[in-house]
């Protein structure tokens, strides 16, 4: 069942004080972020209400959404997403803070509230991982553009060489 949420502005967050152990997001490796007990804002109910329980994990694949007995529910490949960001903050239905993660592709789009206890260093992390992947994905996508753009001046230039070699085109 779906548990209700409340939004609150940054602000009101850093005045508030959660007591209680609970699972805090860490990164797991250098290039990649576990985070447990993650949220899933439901789009039946315009984010107001969560499915509990779920873990994410952005890697060199993407986001990976685990089911809360382990199992994968979804991958969402890199090339998938057209973007990945933190959004805004608010409260889980048990009162901790949390750092709304959307993650959106041309069809859909995935909101999940992360608990942290600093959900500055979070988005920071975030942010970095997400960054990261994304120019590596870039990277060889702009190198092969720029192949192309390359050999089209190239071959440009041959005809045009050609051209004047043989007197049709005279300067």
């Amino acid at each position: 069942m779906p548990e209700q949420l409340e939004m609150k502005s940054t602000s009101e967050m850093a005045d508030d004080e959660v007591d209680g152990p609970s699972p805090e997001a860490t990164p797991a490796r250098a290039e990649s972020l576990d985070l447990p007990g993650v949220y899933l804002l439901t789009a039946q109910s315009d984010g107001q209400s969560a499915v509990p329980g779920l873990g994410i994990v952005l890697d060199r694949r993407g986001l990976t959404v685990r089911k809360p007995d382990g199992e994968v529910s979804a991958i969402l490949e890199w090339a998938q997403l057209s973007s990945v960001g933190t959004r805004s903050r608010m409260k889980t239905p048990v009162g901790r803070m949390g750092v709304v993660l959307e993650a959106s592709s041309p069809s859909k789009s995935h909101r999940f509230v992360i608990p942290t206890d600093d959900p500055d260093g979070l988005e920071q992390e975030i942010a970095q991982l997400v960054e990261a992947y994304r120019s590596r994905r870039a990277g060889p996508r702009r190198s092969r553009a720029l192949l192309g753009v390359v050999a089209v001046i190239l071959a440009a230039g041959i005809t045009l060489a050609i051209l004047v070699a043989v007197g049709t085109v005279k300067f």
